[in-house]
């Protein structure tokens, strides 16, 4: 839903909505700071005015784009996460393909939230990175809460394999930003999605040895 803020840009027909959001979203995977707003507008196809009469600033359009992305995840890949799913190593497995799958609908999304991550330092999206964060932490909380414990060993304890494999799946998550951060987003996130899934596979499988019987 678009915040009363932006109710002038709400306004708009759609298509030409869509094309100041992939034109804006497109410009500023290159950060925040090197963002132009020319560029936008020229792949948009509207003047300059019209983009700060819409906006007011460029922090509030990058503001607008962060809240707007978070919605769209929020709809399409945690709205669709099974919750009654019982086998939380499943779980995590059906989180990446739904991730995948969003990449692949919405690409330039994902890469533009995987931007902000980059450029925490760099702007002020700080209270949507905390919106996007307390939702996907809601979300995993739900899967915790219904994992079924009888799958796990008897001879361990099953709280701590429960936050092991959280620790797990959050550093692994963390290691490919750090991986982003180091490289750069030249190229789309989805490019490699067949190498991270197998790569996560493979420690799932790890894990699966591990913990359960």
């Amino acid at each position: 839903m678009i915040a009363d803020d932006y109710q002038k840009f709400a306004a708009l027909e759609d298509t030409k909505k869509e094309r100041v959001i992939n034109a804006a979203m497109k410009e500023f995977l290159n950060g925040y700071k090197n963002a132009k707003t020319d560029n936008i507008v020229r792949e948009a196809g509207i003047s300059k005015g019209l983009l700060f009469h819409y906006f007011g600033t460029k922090e509030k359009l990058y503001n607008f784009l962060v809240d707007y992305a978070i919605d769209i995840v929020q709809q399409e890949f945690i709205g669709l996460i099974n919750l009654k799913q019982q086998d939380i190593l499943d779980s995590i497995w059906q989180l990446s393909l739904l991730k995948q799958e969003l990449s692949v609908r919405y690409p330039t999304i994902f890469d533009f939230v995987t931007r902000v991550y980059v450029d925490d330092k760099d702007c002020n999206a700080k209270e949507y990175l905390v919106k996007f964060q307390a939702m996907q932490k809601a979300a995993m909380d739900e899967i915790y809460s219904s994992c079924d414990m009888s799958l796990f060993r008897d001879d361990i304890p099953q709280s701590k394999a429960i936050e092991i494999i959280w620790w797990a799946q959050m550093g692994f998550a963390n290691s490919k930003t750090k991986d982003i951060e180091k490289d750069g987003i030249g190229k789309s996130a989805r490019d490699n999605y067949d190498k991270y899934l197998n790569e996560l596979k493979e420690y799932l499988d790890i894990l699966r040895l591990c913990f359960y019987k």
